[in-house]
């Protein structure tokens, strides 16, 4: 019998879209919708892809490996699972609240193998991944550094980096892309459609002055 890996799409249409739709804890959800309103991207994107960065990270899947109640593949990796294995808490100990996440048809398979090896729905499997991307500073990294290079030309994204370089260097704090982008917005001040202005006014003022 051929086992399926992570990612592996079936022959199904491939701009079909399938809603998730986890319960997660209060203040996951007012991060989440803090990095939304500082990216200008919909809430429901911002998960899905934060979700999707945790979910092929190696080290995370690592980590979830010690709950596996069945084999998983990712990549050319084999996770052994096992019934006795410690079991993933099926909901969250706080108050929480649903939000509504559309992944892609071959996202979900990769979503729903990782479920069925933590024995867990989709949906719970998807709350978790959101938890563990607001852990780690990496993963919120990683996503506005995307952003930002998908929204800006090069010479801006040179300009940032030299910005983001000189004030780790010589400032009283370590700056992250995401503070980083935090900060830009905060300088401006006044009210911008789109991220692109943000940067060049704030370049302008700060930077060039």
């Amino acid at each position: 019998m051929k086992m399926k890996r992570v990612g592996e799409a079936q022959s199904v249409r491939s701009d079909k879209k399938r809603d998730v739709k986890p319960t997660i804890p209060m203040d996951l959800k007012d991060i989440l919708y803090r990095i939304s309103y500082i990216t200008y991207t919909p809430v429901k994107d911002v998960c899905q892809q934060m979700a999707m960065l945790v979910l092929h990270d190696r080290r995370t899947i690592e980590q979830l490996s010690k709950y596996f109640k069945r084999d998983l593949i990712m990549g050319n990796t084999m996770f052994v699972g096992n019934i006795t294995n410690k079991t993933m808490e099926k909901r969250p100990k706080v108050r929480g609240d649903r939000v509504t996440i559309r992944f892609t048809q071959k996202e979900f398979e990769s979503v729903a193998l990782l479920s069925y090896a933590l024995d867990c729905t989709p949906s719970r499997t998807v709350a978790i991944l959101l938890d563990l991307s607001m852990k780690s500073v990496r993963f919120v990294n990683a996503y506005i550094k995307r952003y930002l290079t998908e929204e800006l030309n090069e010479s801006q994204m040179r300009e940032l980096r030299a910005i983001l370089r000189y004030v780790n260097k010589v400032g009283e704090s370590y700056f992250s892309w995401a503070s980083l982008l935090e900060h830009v917005l905060a300088e401006v001040g006044s009210p911008v459609s789109r991220i692109k202005e943000a940067v060049s006014d704030f370049i302008d003022m700060k930077w060039r002055e």
